[in-house]
């Protein structure tokens, strides 16, 4: 039984444990699985609009939201909650494409330093008390 332990209690009796965690409260609001576009020659992650406008604007200041919303970018940290680094990205909308992004070193320190490939599953927050994005590889694609 995987992720539980079997006890048997006299000679009728089982019991079955779990003892697989199981988190109350996942903060991880945005979970994505990573595209070859994400990890290609673009250099940025893209997050969909309607994620973002729900979980990480509402949360931001609006001198950030009005950067982001610019076309300009908001200097934003993102801390890797894995490895407890933080590096700092641009966080902003593109028109273009009605999505935002995280740029401007996604790919050197997240992607390739994580080793990070096509199918892997990744969670983001952004913590309104500390303004930082928190990042997480949540599962590896094999």
């Amino acid at each position: 039984m995987k992720g539980s332990e079997v006890l048997l209690l006299q000679d009728w009796w089982w019991l079955v444990i779990s003892t697989e965690l199981t988190l109350l409260f996942d903060p991880y609001k945005i979970k994505k699985r990573l595209t070859q576009s994400d990890l290609g020659h673009l250099s940025r992650l893209l997050i969909g609009r309607d994620f973002v406008k729900s979980h990480f604007l509402r949360w931001m200041s609006e001198e950030t939201v009005r950067q982001v919303e610019s076309g300009k970018g908001a200097d934003v940290i993102v801390r890797d909650v894995d490895t407890c680094s933080e590096n700092g990205l641009v966080f902003v909308f593109w028109a273009s494409s009605g999505s935002y992004v995280l740029k401007g070193g996604w790919i050197k320190e997240f992607a390739k330093r994580r080793g990070l490939a096509v199918g892997d599953e990744i969670g983001l927050y952004w913590d309104p008390i500390t303004s930082k994005f928190h990042f997480s590889l949540l599962h590896k694609a094999n």
